[in-house]
């Protein structure tokens, strides 16, 4: 990658427990996949660092609006 495309640096200053990347990378989407579905149907926010998109900024580290 030369740069230009990187996404954004993700600083996260809130709370990284509540958001997607980490509650993912601690298997909490295959834990308990009703509240997870609840984090991310109908998504308002996309995350300029991983893409994810969630229901609330809250649950995103650089959130951007859809």
């Amino acid at each position: 990658m030369d740069g230009r495309n990187a996404p954004p640096k993700a600083d996260c200053e809130r709370d990284h427990s509540t958001h997607l990347c980490y509650i993912i990378s601690q298997g909490f989407n295959l834990a308990d996949e009703t509240a997870f579905r609840a984090l991310i149907d109908e998504p308002a926010y996309q995350c300029g660092h991983c893409r994810r998109r969630a229901r609330s900024a809250a649950n995103l580290c650089v959130p951007t609006e859809l």
